[in-house]
């Protein structure tokens, strides 16, 4: 991401990933303090950021991080919103064998807010 520009992307995805359960190994997921600054610097106002798992420990640090930072906010209105991946989102292998496991996948969405103009 060091070699994006600032405000330069509109969407990003990030679908099933490994959700490190051990609490040892939690920093090393993807969804942390510093890969969200570095999300904010290069989407552009109301871009959006995807986020499906079905590993519910995943989901509660995804929506802790997310919801902690100035630069996000969550989309959701409804818990359809994030039960039910919409039909614009791509399906994915890890996807498919978690619902054929009988696992529930969790589909998250993030607007990335307005910047402040300062003068």
């Amino acid at each position: 991401m060091d070699c994006i520009e600032d405000s330069k992307i509109s969407r990003a995805f990030v679908l099933f990933p490994d959700p490190w359960p051990k609490k040892r190994h939690a920093g090393r997921r993807f969804i942390n303090p510093e890969n969200l600054d570095n999300l904010s610097r290069i989407l552009c106002d109301g871009a959006e950021v995807r986020v499906a798992s079905d590993e519910m420990g995943y989901i509660r640090w995804t929506l802790k991080h997310f919801r902690g930072h100035p630069d996000f906010e969550w989309m959701a209105e409804r818990a359809k919103d994030w039960r039910e991946r919409p039909k614009d989102w791509p399906p994915t292998r890890y996807e498919s064998k978690a619902l054929a496991l009988g696992r529930p996948c969790i589909y998250l969405q993030f607007r990335r807010r307005e910047r402040s103009i300062t003068m």
